[in-house]
This record gives C-alpha cells, sequence and structure tokens, in this order.
C-alpha cells in the first residue's frame, strides 16, 4: 500500500498531494504573520478589542504548519487523515466568519480602523481560501482511501481458489 502512494499518478498523484500541502503551508504562515502582527502590535489603551478571536486566528494556522510539516516526514495513509483534514477546514470556516463578522460589524460596536482593518480583511480571505485548500484536500484523501480500496477489494476477489479448501468441495459465498 505505501508503495502505491508513492508511485501514484494522476489525480491522486504526489504531484497533486504535494501542491496541496504546499499551498495548505504557505497560507498558514502567512496567516500567523498576519495575525502575530496585529497582537504584537497591539495597543491596549485605545483599542478595545477582545484578543481572544485573534488569538484564535493563531489555532487552525499553527495546527496547519504542524499537520503539514508532520506529512513531510511521514507517510499518512489512514483514513483519519482525511477526518483530520475536514476538522481543519471547519476550522478555517470558523476564522473566516469570525474574521469577516469583526471586520463587518466591528468587535463589541468598535469598528477595526487602519493596518489592523487591513490585515483582518487579508486574513479573512486567506482563511476562505485555506478553508477550500483543507476541504479539497479530505475530499482527495477520503476518494484516494475508497479508490485504494476499491482496488484492494477487486484484486483479492479476483484471485482463484481452490475448491479443496473448503469443506466437501463445495464453493461458500463470503
Amino acid at each position: 500500500m505505501i508503495r502505491d502512494y508513492w508511485q501514484l499518478s494522476g489525480p491522486f498523484g504526489l504531484a497533486v498531494r504535494v501542491g496541496i500541502r504546499i499551498l495548505q503551508f504557505v497560507f498558514a504562515i502567512v496567516t500567523i504573520g498576519l495575525y502575530a502582527a496585529s497582537l504584537a502590535s497591539w495597543d491596549t489603551s485605545s483599542a478595545n478589542f477582545k484578543r481572544t478571536n485573534w488569538i484564535f486566528a493563531l489555532v487552525p494556522a499553527v495546527l496547519s504548519v504542524l499537520t503539514c510539516a508532520y506529512h513531510v516526514f511521514a507517510t499518512v495513509t489512514s483514513g483519519a487523515s482525511a477526518v483530520w483534514d475536514f476538522v481543519l477546514a471547519v476550522l478555517w470556516a470558523a476564522l473566516c466568519g469570525v474574521s469577516s463578522d469583526a471586520l463587518v460589524d466591528g468587535e463589541d460596536g468598535n469598528i477595526v480602523t487602519g493596518g489592523m482593518r487591513t490585515r483582518l480583511a487579508v486574513g479573512a480571505w486567506i482563511a476562505g481560501i485555506s478553508m477550500v485548500f483543507w476541504l479539497l484536500s479530505a475530499v482527495h484523501r477520503c476518494a484516494n482511501r475508497c479508490a485504494s480500496r476499491k482496488s484492494t477489494t477487486t484484486k483479492q476477489q479476483g484471485d482463484e481458489v481452490d475448491l479443496d479448501e473448503f469443506p466437501n468441495g463445495q464453493r461458500q459465498d463470503v
């Protein structure tokens, strides 16, 4: 199975998987830079915003970076990785919603202005794009697992079985 994983081509090939992971990694790093810059330049005297939304922005970004780094060093072929990719897609969707809400309506009646607004707008767009990439990755992994299971099942069913292996020499359906 692992040998096939590295030799696949086409829509389940290495180039597609690596391309998606590189884009996920780059967008996560950019998100960390945007929101960390906002947190670093936080003015507690004039800004009446809650920092929790801005700190939450770092959660999906850091988890994405760690996931992409793990995929560089380990071959992950389990179906659980598709579930984890979907969880990250949901976290990115939540970040996109929180950022967009703060951008449009402000936070607790306070309108975000200046450089913080620009970073928030870019961060909201990147979160939406990252959500699409993580959802694409989850669907891709799920389709890859289904295709590999179908291939394995077909190969196993196509094997000839000697009738002497069954009791009374009769064929039994499994």
